[in-house]
């Protein structure tokens, strides 16, 4: 069974439950994975065997289409027709971002072409927050969306405030 930000039910009727409006009130998600996890509970209901083990992470739009930040997503690439199928419901072209165990991994296939030289995680007191520091070295030419956009889907991965720079 595929994996939502929403519970099953929410995502297969449409209609949030208590606990899932309480938890978008609270940014736990918004209101782009409400619509996306609709998408996912229709597609899993015509291609049930294939959907089983995805798990849907979260969903921020960039420019014309919406990155989805999935756990086993890749099948979703493999299967043309079931892309077209999640594309037609969202109304938006997708791009899908593996979430791996490993950030670095996740961040490595997320910022290719671009080689990561170094991930610190800096402390920034007097708050304790966290901010993650991500080296990079290429030409970001080469991305595939502008590197403030980029930085945004980072921070959504991390759930903490990154800094990018890029050395050449």
């Amino acid at each position: 069974m595929v994996k939502t930000p929403i519970c099953n039910f929410c995502a297969k009727t449409g209609v949030l439950c208590k606990k899932c409006k309480r938890n978008l009130r609270k940014k736990k998600f918004t209101a782009l994975d409400v619509e996306v996890s609709k998408a996912f509970a229709k597609a899993e209901t015509r291609f049930p065997k294939l959907l089983q083990n995805v798990t849907l992470d979260r969903s921020h739009r960039l420019d014309r289409s919406i990155v989805l930040l999935t756990r086993n997503g890749r099948v979703i690439l493999d299967n043309d027709v079931l892309k077209k199928f999640i594309e037609s419901e969202i109304k938006d072209p997708i791009e899908i971002v593996e979430r791996k165990s490993d950030t670095r991994k996740t961040f490595a296939d997320f910022f290719a072409p671009l080689d990561i030289l170094e991930i610190d995680q800096i402390f920034a007191p007097p708050e304790g927050d966290i901010e993650l520091k991500i080296t990079l070295r290429g030409d970001p030419d080469l991305l595939r969306f502008p590197l403030d956009q980029l930085k945004q889907i980072a921070e959504l991965i991390s759930k903490n405030p990154v800094r990018l720079e890029i050395q050449s």
